[in-house]
């Protein structure tokens, strides 16, 4: 068995793969002791990153598996399909614009075995250009294990700072068998789909390390999923919520934790929705808000009782809170969008 599966979907990117795979390539842990899952997810950019993705797997066969999917899943999908794959004790994911540092993989190897995780987590750069080679890595002081066998510590996980259990799937790394023994897997055909499959981890772990360095390099380009085509994918987030909170609820977490899943659900699913739109420059209409509002009463019609709702502070809050307890007309709604978009320029937004 491989140590580590990286995952990597791959979606009009060979542009960029050469350096994403230099890196893998180069890590430390060895060629021998990981596999690299490349997943084009029906790329059409004239088979550039096909002949790309073939390339590798034709030159390095034991480390480099090519998957080519006919139809476009986006990055959960893709994510999905290079798990099913997967044969390393852990796995993690790249993007195929970002790369990781070169002794990143044995790093966080070496601290999941010394601990015994089931999770590790780690920091990323932020970078615009390609100048950081991945020798060098930044390092703090803040890193930590914690044991989360008890309902109270996973209350206070998911009531926690995102800063040292982000939502985020990229800095993990992750013990496959807890993967398989779940089914846990990403929301499909949607942008924001990360949480889809970091939450439910996150109740299932008991062991959870966070490595206090920069490990993954993140590119910050224009033409990301994140940045692009706004217009066809708005309300996939709250999409994401909803088949998340679904997901949740199946598998039982929603009675175990009903206050903090609901506060979860107003702070990334509703206001989170009701931000990224006023940060594209939207003006939210009445149909939207409404739309929105009965998506968060569906799921927890007794919202504005949550203590941890309630304890919620700042224009930003007090604004969001007012749309939920208000019979919205059109003049309300132009007065919300008003007070919701001085309160993110004022910085007051979570």
């Amino acid at each position: 068995m491989k140590k580590i599966s990286v995952i990597v979907p791959c979606y009009n990117v060979a542009v960029y793969l050469d350096r994403c795979m230099e890196h893998l390539l180069g890590q430390t842990i060895g060629t021998g002791e990981m596999e690299i899952i490349l997943v084009d997810d029906a790329s059409t950019d004239n088979g550039a990153t096909r002949q790309k993705i073939s390339g590798y797997e034709q030159k390095f066969p034991d480390t480099v598996t090519a998957i080519f999917l006919e139809q476009n899943l986006r990055q959960g999908g893709a994510r999905n399909v290079g798990m099913s794959y997967a044969g390393g004790e852990y796995l993690m994911f790249c993007d195929a614009d970002d790369w990781l540092a070169y002794r990143a993989m044995e790093i966080l190897y070496g601290t999941a075995k010394e601990y015994d995780a089931d999770v590790v987590e780690y920091r990323y750069k932020t970078v615009t250009d390609t100048g950081e080679s991945g020798k060098t890595i930044e390092q703090g002081s803040g890193s930590y294990y914690r044991e989360l066998d008890r309902e109270d510590m996973k209350r206070k996980l998911l009531m926690g700072s995102t800063d040292d259990f982000s939502l985020g799937c990229m800095r993990k790394l992750y013990r496959t068998a807890l993967i398989r023994e779940h089914s846990i897997r990403f929301a499909q055909n949607l942008i924001c789909e990360e949480p889809s499959f970091t939450l439910p981890v996150r109740l299932y772990e008991k062991k959870h390390v966070f490595v206090d360095a920069a490990l993954y390099y993140y590119l910050l380009r224009p033409d990301s999923t994140m940045h692009s085509n706004w217009d066809l994918r708005k309300w996939d987030n709250i999409k994401v919520w909803m088949l998340l909170m679904e997901d949740l609820d199946r598998r039982g977490f929603l009675t175990v934790y009903p206050e903090e899943l609901a506060c979860m659900m107003y702070d990334w699913g509703f206001s989170l929705s009701v931000r990224m739109m006023l940060q594209k420059g939207y003006v939210l209409t009445l149909e939207e808000l409404q739309m929105l509002k009965k998506v968060l009463f569906g799921c927890f019609p007794q919202i504005l009782e949550n203590p941890y709702v309630a304890a919620r502070a700042g224009n930003w809050d007090s604004a969001i809170q007012y749309v939920l307890r208000t019979e919205l007309t059109e003049g309300i709604v132009e007065q919300a969008n008003a007070e919701l978009a001085e309160a993110l320029q004022a910085g007051s937004a979570k």
